[in-house]
């Protein structure tokens, strides 16, 4: 039998029914009246639906004309002033909407390869220029799932070592982003330049269309194995400024980890398998078939209990060896052999100095990168190339036909890299971030390429972002 309670113990409960509501409609009276409105300060701290975004980069150096050996020696300098803008709907949680546009501002004094700074591949225009290059909108939140998004217009593609996209194309663009996957499908097509200085699209980069889609999987920790395919579709017709149009496909695989710790040889890696397929169109109106492949990869080791903690890293690359000039893999006009690193720097597959047309090549060499300090990174890579077809086309910019001599050495390339990151400032509720590289790149010409001297560049680069 339960005991009674005395009235004591009832007594402030019911003091405070009693008195609740009329405090509540006190309450509810005094949050009414305009004094209790927030303050123009507190309504000034409300986040803004539009963010502007600054980037001023300042590059040079000393080396080859254009970059190319066999050219003569000449300093180059350059200026690009990266204005962006951003806006999202006002969704408290999640925006459905978003825009966003990026734009540059260049001066060149020749038409020399950019550093490792820039984001992204392009092409250096010499003096001043101004270009368009990103402008789309976004719907978030398809069919009220956050993993889907749906763009529309000219938009940035990028992959790990460029050999898929590396460009801005106008297209339609479906996103899927989970923990475990992600993915795309587009459709794209570039339709005009955008650039104050080229008033058209080059006749190799017209009337291209494009179907291209991505879907990666992470099958354990931080690895991920995925698939990619870039159907491309010439339609420009005959050109004698056009010499082949190529209608087919480009399907592949790809494999990376960071930061495993399942073995003592290594701690990273990324593989990638290309095979190309597809039929070319000559300007005579003959038609050929076009194959190839490639084969791409990089694993490394980290060293975290050693001074500098040093990274140890093999890299390589193939192709198939072609049987004719227009025949064998090759990159389009989307794609470029840059390796980007968000973390650090982009380079090129080979060097920062030695740019390479992924065809009748193959590569080898070996990377070591190491951190003295916090947000310091002091990086020397070596690699060694060679031609697939001692007879087959050269897949290297030079400043002068290579005389070639049935030797398939190409030669050697040394690259030594400084990379320094200032920690974030916080400025006006905004970041201003700087980060400085420079480069010493040597080439020392192979007996394929042998009526050309060694030759070598120094470069340097610093971004501001705000």
């Amino acid at each position: 039998m339960k005991r009674s309670l005395p009235l004591r113990h009832y007594t402030p409960w019911l003091l405070a029914l009693s008195i609740g509501p009329a405090l509540a409609a006190e309450t509810e009276s005094v949050v009414g009246e305009p004094s209790s409105l927030p303050s123009p300060e507190a309504a000034a701290a409300t986040p803004s639906p539009f963010e502007l975004g600054h980037k001023l980069t300042v590059q040079g150096g000393y080396g080859p004309e254009n970059s190319q050996p066999g050219n003569d020696d000449k300093g180059f300098y350059g200026l690009r002033y990266e204005p962006s803008l951003s806006w999202r709907s006002s969704e408290p949680q999640w925006p459905k909407w978003q825009a966003f546009g990026r734009a540059w501002l260049n001066y060149n004094s020749s038409s020399q390869a950019s550093t490792g700074l820039q984001d992204e591949n392009s092409q250096q225009i010499e003096y001043f220029s101004a270009e368009l290059r990103e402008f789309y909108v976004r719907r978030n939140l398809l069919g009220d799932d956050p993993r889907f998004s749906l763009s529309l217009g000219r938009q940035r593609y990028a992959d790990h070592f460029g050999i898929w996209w590396d460009d801005s194309l106008e297209s339609l663009r479906l996103n899927f982003d989970d923990t475990f996957a992600r993915g795309f499908v587009a459709v794209a097509q570039q339709l005009h330049s955008y650039n104050s200085d080229i008033k058209a699209l080059d006749d190799s980069e017209r009337d291209i269309a494009y179907a291209m889609g991505e879907y990666a999987l992470r099958w354990s920790g931080e690895n991920w194995a995925g698939v990619r395919l870039l159907l491309e579709q010439d339609h420009s017709g005959r050109d004698a400024d056009d010499p082949s149009d190529f209608d087919g496909a480009r399907a592949g695989l790809f494999f990376h980890g960071d930061a495993l710790s399942v073995s003592p040889l290594f701690s990273d890696y990324h593989l990638e398998l290309v095979a190309l397929d597809g039929d070319v169109e000559l300007a005579s109106g003959d038609e050929q078939d076009r194959s190839g492949w490639a084969v791409l990869g990089e694993i490394g080791k980290r060293f975290h209990a050693l001074p500098w903690t040093p990274r140890l890293a093999l890299h390589g690359g193939i192709t198939d060896k072609p049987d004719a000039s227009d025949d064998g893999f090759y990159l389009n006009a989307i794609q470029s052999d840059r390796v980007a690193n968000p973390d650090t720097y982009s380079s090129g597959l080979v060097s920062s100095f030695i740019g390479v047309d992924l065809r009748n090549l193959a590569y080898y060499g070996i990377a070591l990168e190491t951190q003295p300090q916090p947000r310091h990174h002091l990086d020397l890579r070596f690699s060694d190339l060679y031609l697939r077809d001692a007879d087959g086309a050269v897949p290297i910019s030079l400043g002068e036909p290579a005389e070639q001599n049935g030797s398939r050495s190409l030669g050697q390339t040394l690259d030594l890299n400084y990379y320094w990151e200032m920690f974030p400032l916080a400025l006006q509720d905004k970041h201003v971030q700087v980060n400085a590289l420079f480069t010493a790149s040597y080439f020392r010409a192979g007996d394929a390429i042998g009526n050309l001297d060694n030759d070598s560049q120094l470069s340097f680069g610093v971004v501001l972002r705000y």
